[in-house]
């Protein structure tokens, strides 16, 4: 039986805008006033405001005002520290699942996630690719079964999630992902968890060194942060 969840009115605006903003529908640095969205959601200010206190909680937005606020800019400095925190907290949930009694069960979900992650490829799914190569790097997280390590993935997975967006919006790109998870999990099922170690890293710094490519050189580039 599912469980229905009910959701009240600033429940649905945190969840509407923290989407948009992640998927970049609502891009970095765009402000949000309140005028408008009392507007776009036909509400008064209260619902909002506590949707906004949510988002700025989230790391999301900032710079919170009577009038409205702001979503965070992110520069060159900010892909550094947050490529290389989630790496440092992806390498010890790497580390951690892979001493557990369930490394097949780890590879049954890994295989499975590549296979839906390549189903969207074919497809020309987006989004539902992102969906995917997210729930990948989860499943680590999962099976570390450290609380605090996945809270910490969690305090940091809005703002992560933003440039995962901006990366993964290309088809080369996404093939790029989809062929360093498959080698991930390859090494995995080889029980070669040094090389695991290794790809995971490499998996991050292609990631990191693209986006700070196209940030430095934007005015030159289709994908602009």
């Amino acid at each position: 039986m599912r469980t229905v969840v009910r959701m009240t009115l600033a429940d649905q605006i945190y969840t509407i805008l923290r989407e948009d903003i992640i998927n970049q529908n609502i891009k970095c640095g765009e402000k949000l006033t309140l005028k408008i969205l009392k507007e776009k959601f036909n509400t008064s200010s209260t619902p909002i405001r506590e949707a906004l206190n949510r988002l700025s909680q989230e790391g999301l937005i900032d710079h919170i005002t009577n009038l409205g606020a702001k979503v965070i800019d992110i520069n060159e400095n900010d892909i550094i520290e947050i490529y290389d925190f989630c790496l440092y907290l992806d390498l010890a949930a790497l580390n951690l699942a892979l001493k557990s009694e369930k490394v097949d069960d780890i590879i049954y979900e890994l295989n499975s996630c590549i296979e839906l992650q390549e189903k969207s490829l074919e497809a020309g799914n987006i989004w539902d690719f992102k969906l995917h190569s997210d729930n990948f790097h989860d499943i680590f997280f999962r099976y570390a079964d450290n609380s605090r390590l996945y809270n910490a993935s969690k305090n940091i997975r809005s703002q992560f999630s933003i440039l995962t967006t901006i990366y993964q919006n290309f088809t080369v790109t996404q093939s790029m992902v989809f062929k360093e998870h498959k080698a991930i999990v390859s090494s995995i099922t080889a029980m070669d968890f040094d090389k695991t170690a290794s790809l995971m890293e490499s998996h991050f710094a292609h990631a990191k060194s693209y986006l700070l490519d196209n940030i430095k050189n934007k005015e030159h580039k289709e994908m602009p942060l």
